[in-house]
C-alpha cells in the first residue's frame, strides 16, 4: 500500500531498497554528507558470506566504444571521489568498472555496517511511504510485491519485463581454428568489412518482413517486449562490436567480432548478447553470412524471456524522481543502467539531487551538461530502456566508420577535459568556493 499520511519532508532517515553498486554509493554519498541512511536488503548476510567467486576472466581484447566511455566515465567519478571507486583504488581492484565481483561488494558491505551514519536491515520492502524520501536502487530481479508497488505510481504498462536468450551452436560444426581465443572459454569470431556488411544488409533486408507499424502506433506506450521484437534494432549494433587487440595495428584488427563463451562439457559456443525475436530459420540467415558459421548446426535459436525494468522515459524525470511521486526516486538495474560506471554515476547524480532538494543546493543541473552524466541520462530519459541501450549510447558517440585511433584517443581526452571543468563548477556550486 501506498501511504501519503506522513509530511512532505520529513526528517527521518533516508531509506535505500537494494544494496548493490547504486544502493552502497547513495549511501556513502548521502552519509558523507551528514544524513542518517537505512538500507533494506533481504540478501544482505546471506551475501557478505560468500567469498567463493570466481575470478574474471582476463582477455586481450577491447571495445573502443566500452573503451570511450569507461576511460571517461571512471574519470567522472574520480573527479567527484566517487566513495566506491575510493575502495576499489585502496584494495587494488584495478580492473573495476568492467566487472565486480562479489569479493569486492563484500569488502563495501563491511565498510558500510562500520558507517555510523548508516543501518542496514536484513529485510525486504514491499511497500512505499510517500512521505520517506526513498531510493529503489534494486535490480532485475526487484520483488513482485514491490513492482505492484510501482505499477500503482507508474502504470502496469510502464513495468516492463524483459530477458534476452542467447543463440547456442555446436562447436563441432564451425572450424576451431577460425575462432580467436583470448582465454580457455572465451573466443571472437572475426568479420571482415565484407562480412559485416552483409550480415547488416540481411538483418535490414529480413527486418522489412516483419510488421512495424504497431511500434509507431504505441510509441508513448511501448513494451519492453515489443522493442526487443525489432530484429534489427537487437542485432545490429549490439552483437557485431568492433573490437580491437591493444597491441594490433589498425591494418591487422578484424573489422568487427562477435563475441561467445565456449562450454567445453556441452562442446557448444554460446553467442553473448545476440538476441531478437527473428524466427528461426530468419536468424540462421543472418549468422551464416559469417564465413565461419556457413555450416553450423544451431542447438538453441534466441529467445525473448522475462526480465524487471521501468520503461524510464516515460515514469522518471530528469532527477530520477518518479514523475509526480517526487520523495521516490529509482537508480540501478531497475532503471536500465547496466555498466558498474554508469551505475555509479547515476548513483552519485542521485544522492546529490536528494542532498540539493533537504538543502537548498545548487549546481546539479550542471552535472547534466558537457558529461558523460548528461549523455547517461539524457539517453536513459529519451530512448527505451532495453539491454543494448547502454551500446546504443556508445555507438551515438563515436561514428563507427571512424578507424583513426589518434582522433579517437583525442575525441577521450577532449572529453576528459569537458567533464573536469564541469564537475569542478558544480562543486564550486554546491559546496562553494573552497570545496
Amino acid at each position: 500500500m501506498i501511504e501519503n499520511t506522513a509530511p512532505k519532508f520529513s526528517k527521518r532517515p533516508i531509506k535505500i531498497i537494494g544494496c548493490g553498486l547504486a544502493g552502497a554509493e547513495i549511501a556513502f554519498v548521502l552519509a558523507n554528507n551528514g544524513f542518517d541512511v537505512h538500507i533494506f536488503d533481504k540478501n544482505f548476510q546471506t551475501k557478505i558470506l560468500i567469498s567463493d567467486f570466481p575470478n574474471k576472466e582476463k582477455t586481450n581484447y577491447t571495445d573502443k566504444y566500452t573503451t570511450y566511455l569507461t576511460d571517461n566515465m571512471k574519470f567522472e567519478l574520480e573527479c567527484l571521489n566517487s566513495p566506491l571507486l575510493t575502495v576499489a583504488k585502496k584494495f587494488d581492484v584495478s580492473d573495476f568498472g568492467f566487472v565486480y565481483d562479489r569479493e569486492f561488494m563484500n569488502t563495501i558491505r563491511k565498510i558500510l555496517v562500520q558507517n555510523p551514519k548508516i543501518k542496514v536491515f536484513d529485510m525486504k520492502i514491499d511497500e512505499l511511504n510517500e512521505g520517506e524520501t526513498t531510493v529503489i536502487a534494486t535490480g532485475h530481479s526487484t520483488t513482485n510485491e514491490l513492482l505492484k508497488e510501482l505499477e500503482k505510481m507508474v502504470g502496469e504498462r510502464h513495468v516492463c519485463h524483459f530477458q534476452p536468450q542467447s543463440i547456442v551452436i555446436d562447436a563441432k560444426s564451425v572450424d576451431i581454428d577460425n575462432l580467436n581465443f583470448v582465454s580457455e572459454n572465451t573466443c571472437y569470431i572475426n568479420l571482415s568489412e565484407e562480412e559485416y556488411d552483409l550480415v547488416y544488409k540481411t538483418i535490414v533486408d529480413l527486418d522489412k518482413s516483419y510488421n512495424q507499424q504497431e511500434f509507431a502506433d504505441q510509441n508513448d506506450h511501448i513494451s519492453i517486449e515489443q522493442i526487443a521484437k525489432r530484429g534489427r534494432e537487437g542485432l545490429r549494433n549490439s552483437v557485431l562490436r568492433p573490437y580491437f587487440l591493444e597491441n594490433a595495428t589498425l591494418d591487422k584488427r578484424p573489422y568487427a567480432s562477435l563475441k561467445c563463451k565456449y562450454d567445453k562439457i556441452n562442446d557448444v559456443l554460446i553467442f553473448e548478447s545476440f538476441f531478437s525475436n527473428f524466427e528461426d530459420e530468419d536468424q540462421y540467415k543472418v549468422i551464416t553470412q559469417i564465413d565461419t558459421l556457413k555450416s553450423c548446426k544451431v542447438e538453441r535459436y534466441s529467445q525473448i524471456q522475462r526480465k524487471n525494468y521501468l520503461l524510464t522515459p516515460m515514469t522518471l524525470n530528469e532527477n530520477l524522481q518518479i514523475l509526480n511521486h517526487e520523495n521516490i526516486y529509482v537508480c540501478g538495474g531497475l532503471a536500465g543502467l547496466a555498466d558498474p560506471f554508469e551505475i555509479l554515476l547515476m548513483a552519485d547524480y542521485c544522492a546529490f539531487n536528494i542532498i540539493a532538494k533537504k538543502k537548498n543546493k545548487l549546481g546539479v543541473d550542471l552535472l547534466r551538461e558537457k558529461t558523460c552524466i548528461g549523455l547517461i541520462l539524457q539517453n536513459m530519459l529519451k530512448k527505451s530502456v532495453v539491454n543494448f541501450r547502454l551500446f546504443n549510447l556508445k555507438y551515438d558517440i563515436i561514428n563507427n566508420r571512424d578507424a583513426q585511433l589518434k582522433l579517437f584517443n583525442k575525441q577521450v581526452e577532449i572529453q576528459k577535459i569537458l567533464s573536469k571543468s564541469q564537475i569542478e563548477k558544480f562543486k564550486e556550486k554546491f559546496y562553494g568556493k573552497y570545496f
